[in-house]
């Protein structure tokens, strides 16, 4: 029902396999499966199913709270009424997780603060809040113009959002706001311990992800009593986790002088250099990058390969990698112990 002026699925090239330009908008799978839904297309049949059979959690793409502004970022004249959903959930006693994905110039500064202030006064129902940048690829053809966010405008949605989370914890004992991993990045700033994100509810949408792989790599090496086997490797990932991966590599090699493992950070030309999150890096941007220069093992993070772990973005095949560059590929969930347990085969 919308047209939002972000929209991922408007931004993907032509010709990739039908599935992805699915724009998802279904309520059942928001509770079954966490899928973020705008509720703009709820009919009153469904809105009185989902109360009285109290279905929660529900995960809602908010972005902002001012009405007419969500109606033109969602491209859609009723996206404002649909926000009083949100107050007729949380009276109900339905638990709310929801996202902000934030636009410079649009609903950051004070449009951040009002939407933030506007679903804490829903109280405890709203249980937790991420804050997003928008993701731009090169085929924005014909679109909003959008930008990306800078390195100071990045470090005052950090400000504005620890501030109004630091209050919600001294007067409700949780947070309840979060910035996404990519703004410290962005900003240049280190990423809070894992204990910050409380119970790591907005993982998915990339909110203490990295503090987590920390948390969980650095206790698996302090209790790790084995010794690696030496085996060269690579990992590849995308640009922004590049340099996080190294460090946690540099840890490990201050235990073991025998650890041969490189990070390379793959560009994204397929979607467009902007785009520098792992799970974006498609299987030929790994080929076109990193033939002769990859060791003979190469660990990849799943999130790079559809559930089925069968195939990239792209339609490239696990298989096709490992042909084309002569390797044997390594696909690691992404959680710390089990890309140490790579790091010692």
């Amino acid at each position: 029902a919308n047209k939002c002026v972000f929209c991922f699925v408007d931004q993907l090239p032509p010709n990739l396999r039908s599935s992805l330009y699915v724009k998802d908008d279904d309520w059942r799978l928001s509770f079954i499966m966490g899928n973020y839904i705008t509720l703009t297309n709820l009919t009153e049949h469904e809105v009185t199913r989902i109360l009285e059979m109290h279905i929660s959690p529900i995960h809602v793409s908010v972005h902002t709270t001012n009405p007419e502004l969500r109606c033109r970022m969602m491209g859609n004249r009723f996206a404002g009424e649909s926000l009083s959903l949100l107050r007729q959930f949380a009276e109900a006693g339905i638990r709310l997780e929801c996202q902000l994905v934030l636009c410079p110039g649009y609903n950051d500064g004070d449009e951040l603060i009002r939407s933030m202030a506007d679903l804490a006064a829903l109280g405890d129902a709203v249980e937790s809040v991420a804050a997003v940048p928008v993701g731009l690829t090169k085929y924005r053809e014909g679109l909003e113009p959008l930008r990306l966010f800078t390195k100071e405008e990045a470090a005052a949605v950090i400000d504005a959002v620890e501030a109004f989370g630091g209050r919600m914890l001294a007067e409700r004992g949780s947070r309840v706001f979060f910035p996404a991993d990519e703004f410290y990045l962005k900003a240049g700033r280190p990423i809070p311990e894992a204990a910050f994100y409380e119970d790591m509810a907005q993982l998915e949408n990339g909110v203490g992800l990295t503090a987590l792989l920390f948390k969980e790599f650095r206790e698996a090496l302090a209790a790790c009593e084995e010794t690696p086997e030496g085996t060269r490797m690579t990992i590849a990932t995308g640009v922004a986790a590049a340099p996080l991966l190294r460090m946690l590599i540099d840890e490990a090699g201050k235990k073991w002088d025998n650890l041969h493992v490189d990070v390379m950070a793959v560009r994204n030309v397929f979607f467009g250099e902007t785009i520098t999150v792992a799970g974006l890096v498609t299987g030929g941007d790994l080929i076109r990058q990193l033939k002769g220069r990859t060791a003979p093992v190469l660990l990849i993070p799943d999130a790079m390969l559809r559930h089925e772990k069968d195939r990239f973005l792209d339609d490239v095949q696990p298989g096709d990698v490992e042909r084309e560059l002569g390797v044997e590929l390594r696909v690691v969930p992404v959680d710390g112990a089990a890309l140490l347990q790579e790091l010692l085969r």
